[in-house]
């Protein structure tokens, strides 16, 4: 799993070093319906966990990420983003919501394919706060294209007004 650090570059969460200086990720901030914005929060707390994993095709890239999280789709078309979860992709025909938050200038959306699902993987996430959406390059490289994930959707309402993305 990755996630998007502030030099705008993909972080692989299973390569942790011991002691870092300044270590913050990217999420998109939805605490607060009126003021959301993609900020950087520091790396404070790292959450391990064993869990069942979805192998995602999300345009041209394949990810991991746990089956019982969710992902911001949306249609092109309209412009509206909303979160379902990951286990509801099954053999429908849905896009992801696929941004660089840093260099990006107009999002985008890709399709998404549920590939294979495996029994138990072994994974390294940040604690997030209720209302923040993880940034997750689609890639390992500078400037990745982003998805967007959460683990906890309760704070969060059904559709995202990301027309207030300041």
């Amino acid at each position: 799993m990755r996630i998007l650090l502030i030099n705008n570059q993909s972080f692989e969460m299973n390569a942790i070093p011991n002691e870092v200086e300044d270590f913050r990720y990217c999420v998109l901030d939805y605490s607060n319906k009126n003021q959301v914005d993609y900020i950087f929060v520091p790396l404070i707390f790292l959450e391990s966990f064993s869990m069942p994993a979805a192998e995602l095709q999300i345009g041209k890239h394949r990810i991991q990420m746990p089956l019982d999280w969710s992902l911001v789709i949306g249609e092109k078309e309209l412009g509206e983003v909303e979160i379902i979860p990951i286990r509801h992709l099954n053999d429908r025909d849905f896009s992801a919501f696929v941004f660089n938050p840093i260099t990006g200038y107009m999002i985008d959306f890709a399709r998404i394919e549920l590939i294979n699902i495996y029994p138990d993987v072994k994974w390294y996430f940040p604690k997030l706060k209720h209302g923040h959406i993880l940034a997750v390059p689609l890639e390992s490289s500078h400037n990745p294209l982003c998805a967007f994930f959460v683990h906890e959707v309760n704070k969060l309402p059904d559709i995202l007004d990301i027309s207030k993305l300041s």
